[in-house]
């Protein structure tokens, strides 16, 4: 039988994180010792009642974790003589706990320095050498969800350590009425500069309506923005794709960019600044060569993990812990969903915890109930709107060779992450999707 002391100690150890509070710990002590409430109450001065209430939810936290029920009469014999075995699961549980707390739910962006993040080579030295030159352009295009971001943070993590100030502008939180005005569109992009450089706005002073907006843009960020740090700036547009469904407005403000970058090159404050692109799918604007950013700088094309990024991540995911000790025991995983990050990513989070076996994960995958249910059921929501779209993703299914697609429509199932191309040829990017829409 346990001690007394070991007895509290192991209530300490169920109800964690939570953290007992004195009088807690003084009502289990007392109840322990077969003392009755009214007895506890008289020894520390408190009131009988609040005295019962503190010992009722204490009981009922106690019950919830061990899965069965703890009160005060049963409650000496239900925690001394703890079956082993079910001390056993108990430890599971709590190793659980533990190991959820180490780790975040995959889908967010990894913050710099992540344990979790996978260094893309030679690819990621390229853009880090990059960012050290002046007035320089990256162009980083993937499919969604296969890591742009996280790469921006990464890349503004080292900025960060050579003294450069970084601004990310997530071009999908402006208003939609702003994607119909290009001088409000470009006032707000001018005021997420001047937010995240600790300026404040000053339009009056800078913005001239017969200059016109690309005029007025350009000089508040050389006259002012720029002019007012002593250090290089990395601004990163995110998602610049969510511009392609508004063509003209996109024009003028590709236009101006590729304008900011060739004046990079020129002495003067223009050579602070470094320029990042993201976005998931190819431009399909007529814009001429000359006037384009996507010709221009490195292009930085996110692939799939391979063979040995994704052994890297097994490990930092720690599922030698759970009896997958090497990459090869993965096969039918990797068959399923190849090397998507994302997909990945949630596989082995729940592979790490416990929860899942292989075998189940792999047999509820391609169904609502699986983990990959709500994602999937995203793109199916975003494909039901395009009958067209829809459409040709059904043939690509379909077929067990790559078929041909027309430009527009296999730039946007690339951009989805839906289909590979090999030219204007598409396949599936992974079995999970033909085996889950198929169904649909």
């Amino acid at each position: 039988m346990n001690s007394q002391k070991e007895t509290l100690e192991w209530v300490k150890t169920i109800l964690a994180p939570r953290k007992l509070s004195p009088v807690e710990e003084i009502v289990l002590d007392r109840a322990l010792s077969g003392k009755l409430y009214r007895e506890i109450a008289k020894e520390t001065g408190y009131d009988s009642g609040y005295i019962k209430d503190i010992g009722s939810q204490l009981w009922l936290a106690l019950s919830h974790e061990l899965n069965r029920e703890i009160n005060k009469r049963n409650l000496a014999f239900m925690l001394r003589d703890f079956p082993q075995e079910e001390s056993r699961n108990f430890n599971k549980k709590t190793q659980r706990k533990t190991r959820l707390a180490e780790l975040d739910f995959p889908g967010r962006p990894l913050p710099f320095k992540s344990p979790f993040y996978i260094e893309r080579l030679p690819i990621e030295t390229l853009a880090i050498n990059t960012l050290h030159q002046a007035g320089s352009l990256i162009r980083l295009k993937a499919p969604q969800r296969m890591g742009k971001t996280s790469l921006i943070y990464r890349l503004f993590g080292i900025a960060h350590q050579h003294e450069m100030q970084t601004v990310l502008v997530n071009v999908q939180q402006a208003e939609p009425a702003m994607f119909k005005d290009l001088d409000q569109f470009l006032q707000w992009i001018c005021w997420v500069i001047s937010q995240q450089l600790n300026l404040a706005p000053k339009f009056d002073d800078y913005w001239f309506e017969g200059a016109g907006s690309k005029m007025s843009c350009t000089v508040y960020m050389q006259e002012y923005c720029l002019n007012a740090v002593d250090t290089p700036v990395v601004i990163a547009f995110d998602k610049v794709h969510t511009l392609f469904d508004y063509p003209d407005l996109a024009s003028h403000f590709f236009l101006m960019l590729r304008h900011w970058y060739e004046q990079a090159r020129t002495p003067g404050n223009w050579q602070k600044l470094r320029l990042i692109l993201a976005y998931s799918t190819e431009l399909s604007l007529s814009i001429q060569t000359h006037q384009s950013p996507f010709n221009v700088g490195l292009p930085v094309n996110l692939s799939p993990f391979t063979r040995p990024q994704i052994s890297e991540l097994r490990q930092r995911y720690k599922l030698e812990q759970v009896g997958i000790e090497t990459t090869s025991i993965l096969e039918p995983l990797l068959d399923l969903v190849g090397g998507h990050p994302y997909l990945l990513q949630l596989a082995f989070y729940w592979l790490s915890l416990g929860y899942l076996s292989l075998e189940q994960l792999l047999a509820e995958a391609p169904t609502p109930k699986g983990i990959y249910g709500e994602y999937l059921d995203q793109l199916w929501i975003m494909l039901a709107q395009d009958a067209g779209l829809e459409q040709a993703f059904y043939q690509v299914l379909s077929s067990s060779e790559p078929i041909f697609l027309d430009t527009q429509t296999a730039h946007r199932l690339e951009g989805l992450g839906l289909v590979q191309l090999q030219g204007m040829m598409a396949s599936p990017t992974c079995e999970l999707y033909r085996n889950y829409f198929l169904m649909h």
